[in-house]
């Protein structure tokens, strides 16, 4: 490959593979001058509407100036090959970020991280003025030895595709799998489905980038704030931290500017009022909420609550929304009775057996946001599905809370480890390990590898209301369950519309699959349809829907029953068991591998 012509360019190095094309240092052939060549995929010259997009995309680019940006300096063909050249800067040798930091024996000092991180967010802010965005990762950073950063192929990136199209498109080749591998962990969860995507999936990106220089890691999962890292530091990570990696896309702060002035004075972080409560972030700073926007739905857009700390100014200056009620109860746990009867016997001379004593831990619930439905009259039940379904009625529900995804096994260890078995007060079975991704060993409870983030499953209706009350939450009622899959859109017989794809929900399939990997509805709500079925509050009636149309406000199911309800389908059922109005049942000790559960509040 060294030595190719190009245009009126030679290749000095093998390339770098690109979601874009190929990416080579060349040196002009008469000039001498260096620079570096992007060779666009052609697949991007083939589609006549994505090169359309990219010319524009490039010509914007152009335009811009700042010495975080590589400098455009031309665009052409040759060969049937298009491609871009970025001017080179003699004065000084860079290279990519990731290349840099393995050739260092120590970790960056958290000034040469600011000043990176400073640079970084100066040039993202730049492109997402002009509508430009995408692209930003491990490789398309460039550093010199003084700490002088420049972005490659980003702003321009927003035409390769989303990680749907590129799978759907048959374009996953060894290469292409192995660049989407490096690249998943910079990927906001909008991007990896193609929907509802902007210039915040770089916020998401810039966190992670940071996230990764600080700690050596990438954020998966539960992961520890900088802070645990960082005790003495005068920068503020954390917040910087909170502030971008929101699975939520409205929750990520505006301007990357701005917040890298917030986080440099470190008494900012003092002003903050802890309230208990630890969602994905071991602690939390509430963001901004942002206006919802017009929709025929009269269920909130977005509005997602955390109990989190409070800025105490913004507590002054803000009126006051609504939020979920959570009261979280003592914990009771199942106490071993050695013999029942023994109230009814003699004495006896052979010592019962008494289990060990243990030390019980105080474990905190890790807790997930909540999106709000206002209160109002809906219609729910269909005419057309199943008996157990009509009639279609109309009923009025108060404002209720509802979390975004169902309860992930990383958040139901916890409290396994906090009752110290798999029974509840009541000596109920809880959860069947043998039917979940949560094994003990050892006496030792653990996460199969890959499912920390996958619903729990082989729950019990027993364990799902446990769990519910220790983290003051509780289940949703069936008619809450509805309405908030529907959200109040009279055509939408699925959560997503009149009709569901295999691309917006896990069914039909082989196993379930980790929470929030397909897109969510309108109002923020993910795997309402698929992936688990989830245990409601309500016992089940066949005919309770001829009572509800006579009692039509709250509507709380039958006073007793044998079953409980079950809704939203499941990672192997069929589409038809995907409709909202759709009823499932089953004995509430009932432990499998498709049953789940997401929790409910009521609202102040």
């Amino acid at each position: 490959m060294k030595g190719k012509i190009i245009g009126d360019f030679v290749i000095e190095q093998e390339p770098e593979e690109t979601l874009l094309g190929k990416f080579y240092f060349a040196r002009h052939k008469f000039m001498h001058s260096p620079h570096k060549v992007l060779v666009l995929d052609r697949k991007i010259g083939a589609d006549s509407s994505a090169f359309e997009k990219f010319e524009r995309s490039v010509s914007l680019y152009a335009r811009l100036s700042d010495p975080s940006l590589a400098k455009l300096h031309t665009i052409s063909s040759f060969q049937d090959d298009l491609y871009l050249v970025y001017a080179g800067d003699l004065s000084q040798e860079e290279m990519p970020l990731e290349q840099f930091l393995s050739s260092r024996r120590e970790r960056l000092s958290e000034e040469t991280i600011y000043e990176i991180a400073r640079q970084i967010a100066a040039a993202l802010d730049l492109l997402h003025e002009n509508g430009l965005y995408g692209g930003l990762n491990l490789r398309s950073v460039y550093i010199t030895e003084n700490i002088h950063v420049r972005l490659y192929n980003v702003g321009i990136g927003k035409t390769a595709g989303s990680l749907a199209e590129m799978l759907a498109g048959g374009a996953a080749s060894r290469t292409l799998s192995k660049l989407l591998a490096n690249q998943l962990y910079f990927m906001a969860p909008e991007e990896k489905t193609g929907k509802d995507v902007n210039y915040k999936i770089d916020h998401f990106a810039f966190g992670t980038l940071v996230y990764f220089l600080l700690m050596g890691q990438f954020p998966e999962g539960y992961f520890p704030l900088p802070s645990s890292q960082f005790e003495n530091s005068r920068f503020n990570w954390d917040l910087l931290i909170k502030s971008l990696l929101s699975p939520m896309p409205a929750r990520r702060r505006e301007n990357l500017s701005s917040l890298i002035s917030e986080m440099k004075e470190k008494e900012l972080g003092q002003i903050f009022k802890k309230i208990e409560s630890r969602p994905y972030f071991a602690e939390e700073v509430s963001i901004p909420k942002p206006k919802p926007a017009p929709s025929k739905s009269r269920v909130s857009q977005y509005v997602t609550v955390k109990e989190t700390a409070v800025l105490e100014l913004e507590k002054e200056s803000v009126p006051q929304e609504k939020e979920p009620v959570i009261m979280p109860s003592k914990l009771e746990r199942h106490e071993y009775e050695s013999d029942p009867g023994a109230i009814f016997q003699k004495e006896i001379t052979i010592k019962p057996y008494k289990p060990a004593e243990k030390e019980m831990s105080n474990i905190e619930p890790v807790l997930a946001e909540m999106v709000i439905i206002e209160a109002g009259e809906y219609m729910r039940g269909s005419n057309t599905g199943a008996r157990d379904e009509r009639p279609r009625h109309k009923i009025y529900l108060d404002a209720f809370a509802l979390d975004v995804q169902p309860v992930t096994n990383e958040q139901y260890i916890r409290f396994l480890e906090a009752m110290g078995g798999e029974k509840d007060v009541t000596n109920n079975d809880m959860i069947q390990l043998k039917e979940s991704r949560i094994k003990r060993t050892g006496g030792r409870l653990a996460i199969e590898s890959g499912y920390a983030r996958h619903p729990v499953v082989g729950v019990s209706w027993y364990g799902a209301a446990a769990y519910a009350k220790w983290v003051g939450k509780r289940l949703p009622t069936e008619a809450e369950w509805e309405i908030a899959a529907t959200q109040g859109i009279e055509e939408n017989i699925t959560p997503f519309g009149p009709e569901i794809e295999r691309m917006e929900a896990n069914f039909f399939g082989t196993d379930t699959t980790a929470v929030m990997s397909y897109p969510s509805t309108d109002i923020g709500l993910y795997d309402m349809a698929g992936n688990v079925y989830e245990w409601c509050e309500d016992w089940y009636d066949y005919n309770y829907y001829d009572t509800s149309t006579q009692e039509p406000k709250n509507p709380k199911g039958p006073v007793q029953g044998i079953y409980r309800v079950l809704r939203g389908g499941c990672w192997k059922s069929l589409k038809e068991d995907l409709r909202a109005s759709h009823r499932h049942r089953n004995n509430p000790g009932t432990m499998n591998r498709t049953y789940g559960f997401r929790l409910a509040a009521d609202v102040k």
